[in-house]
């Protein structure tokens, strides 16, 4: 949450006990309430509380809130139930990280209050101010280092049937910790099935569309894409010193320009953003600033397939260049260098997969997978998910060389001089299967004393560093479409194939899922519960996990979060493994 030196004069005291918690500090505030950071009294566990408060209705009477007076009791009670409705929102985004989550909500002292994940940072609105302070405007991959995550959040509130309605660089807050973005102040946000209501939304000028503002048309997903097609023009617009201060038009002045066929008042992203972006780009954000709303980009899936094509052909034309906040992280992920943080390695290495290869004497090949963090296990609402798969979130600080495909039958009998494999038939470029944990192991020796002198040696992957090359920054059940990418129970004919005949994921990464089960070098262990840097599982136990699923599985199964445990001794014909090189 961003900070604040001032705090309101009718906000609780620091100190106060609220539940389970104690107030440190007024963290922000507005016309609805007031936002505290706080701690909880038994567990290490700092969080938010967002307090029912709207200025305009309600007034404080030492710890109690109460309506202004009987007039506005109505209306109190309304925003109240609207305030709850907030919460029950947010608790349904817990899973994820572009989206501010809800930990509890109660009611005390008249009022009511929710607990959310404290989110340590600034604005995009002062980062943005920072940056144009210095001289230095974003860039193409600072923008898509921005909206890349957080168009996959926006196209999980409005496939919860939920807009956002507010959406301008006050409300995404980038987070300290990794300058991942968050959308956060859900204030306006309603659950809706058949339609969405327009009664008491809270809007922004400039970044509110015409059917939020005028008493006609029908509120959608594409309301949020006008809101986020301001929030496009105003990154693209700060670089350009011929529009300043570079904030969007309000669109009732554009409206009246339109009605009397004049100029729009509010110049283009193409003419603002020529020759820094690509244009394709550029006419995406014109597209969503559309009067119209049925001419405007309808949802964020759709404008994350044109950002992507933009990116794409942008990339392959001209090299890009980065410049500050984000862009560090953003150009190492697009260049498989080993990168810190999570924004530049976890969602916009979804665009950008690493060049960076390498084959040893075996011509074994390896991809450079950059450092960051991510989101393991699945969330609650994944179809077919296990209880063993408690979603949390794991940093991997360094980068780290993985086989592009399986160890293969060639491979194995190249080192070990036999072939155990039960699929001989299916040809040596097949993986190698019916192979025991301490099987690998023994090939994984041999292998080191073969390449001794080339000044590389290797290992299993661990079960963190396995799922996070394996999702390459996606955050659903799987990397792509399941046919496509593996070998399963309903396309495989009974059989394993030759590696890399289906599609590799962003990170050029073939058979992560199906063809066979993989080998991990962790005992198999409950996930924690909170985050972890590195992690190797239990020291010791009686089974290893295995991770990926194989031929003979079901399309339940065959998820990147799925894990599966066996004894170190056991082998079966769906059983192989790849290998991570060292040094």
């Amino acid at each position: 949450m961003p900070s604040t030196d001032h705090e309101r004069r009718d906000a609780l005291p620091i100190g106060t006990v609220l539940r389970d918690f104690t107030i440190q500090a007024v963290v922000g505030y507005g016309g609805f309430g007031v936002v505290y950071r706080a701690e909880h009294n038994d567990l290490d566990l700092t969080v938010a509380i967002k307090e029912y408060l709207p200025i305009e209705l309600a007034i404080r009477e030492g710890a109690t809130v109460r309506p202004r007076s009987g007039a506005v009791r109505k209306d109190f009670e309304d925003g109240l139930r609207r305030f709850r409705d907030e919460a029950q929102v947010l608790v349904g985004f817990d899973s994820h990280p572009s989206i501010v989550s809800c930990r509890e909500f109660f009611r005390v002292h008249g009022t009511a209050y929710v607990v959310m994940a404290y989110e340590d940072g600034r604005s995009l609105a002062e980062v943005l101010a920072s940056r144009e302070a210095e001289g230095r405007p974003f860039t193409e991959l600072d923008f898509l280092a921005v909206m890349t995550p957080l168009l996959k959040g926006l196209a999980r509130v409005h496939a919860a049937g939920v807009l956002h309605r507010d959406i301008k660089p006050s409300n995404i807050l980038v987070r300290k910790r990794d300058e991942q973005p968050v959308l956060i102040d859900f204030g306006a946000a309603k659950q809706a099935t058949a339609r969405f209501s327009k009664s008491q939304a809270p809007y922004t000028e400039g970044y509110a569309a015409l059917e939020q503002v005028a008493d006609a048309g029908n509120l959608g997903p594409w309301t949020d894409m006008y809101g986020v097609g301001a929030l496009m023009w105003r990154m693209v617009a700060s670089g350009n010193r011929l529009w300043e201060p570079p904030h969007p038009v309000r669109v009732e002045l554009r409206s009246h320009a339109a009605l009397g066929e004049a100029e729009d008042p509010l110049p283009s992203a193409s003419e603002l953003g020529k020759g820094r972006f690509p244009p394709r780009l550029l006419e995406a954000i014109d597209r969503c600033l559309r009067l119209r709303e049925t001419e405007r980009i309808q949802g964020s899936h759709e404008l994350l397939e044109v950002i992507r094509a933009a990116s794409d052909q942008s990339r392959s034309a001209v090299p890009v260049e980065a410049s500050g906040p984000f862009s560090k992280e953003a150009l190492a992920a697009r260049q498989g260098i080993a990168s810190s943080t999570a924004l530049g390695a976890q969602v916009p290495a979804t665009w950008w997969r690493p060049r960076s290869s390498w084959k040893n004497s075996l011509g074994m090949e390896f991809v450079r997978i950059p450092a960051g963090s991510f989101l393991m296990g699945s969330p609650k609402d994944e179809e077919d998910r296990y209880a063993n798969e408690r979603q949390h979130e794991v940093r991997i600080s360094k980068g780290f060389w993985l086989g592009k495909h399986e160890v293969t039958q060639r491979e194995w009998k190249a080192v070990m001089g036999g072939n155990p494999s039960c699929f001989k038939k299916c040809g040596s470029e097949s993986p190698v299967e019916w192979v025991s944990w301490w099987d690998t192991r023994k090939f994984i020796e041999k292998l080191n004393e073969r390449e001794s002198g080339s000044g590389y040696g290797y290992r299993l992957p661990t079960e963190a560093e396995w799922e996070y090359a394996a999702r390459a920054g996606t955050v659903g059940p799987r990397y792509g479409e399941l046919d496509l990418i593996a070998w399963y129970g309903a396309n495989s004919g009974g059989r394993t194939h030759p590696v890399g005949q289906k599609q590799a994921n962003e990170w050029g990464l073939h058979d992560m899922l199906g063809n066979v089960w993989e080998w991990t070098f962790d005992w198999y262990g409950r996930y924690p519960s909170g985050s972890v840097t590195d992690p190797e599982g239990p020291e010791s136990g009686s089974y290893l996990v295995m991770r990926g699923n194989s031929w003979d599985d079901g399309a339940g199964f065959v998820r990147s979060a799925s894990r599966h445990s066996q004894s170190p001794d056991f082998r079966y014909y769906d059983t192989g493994f790849r290998l991570v090189r060292t040094g």
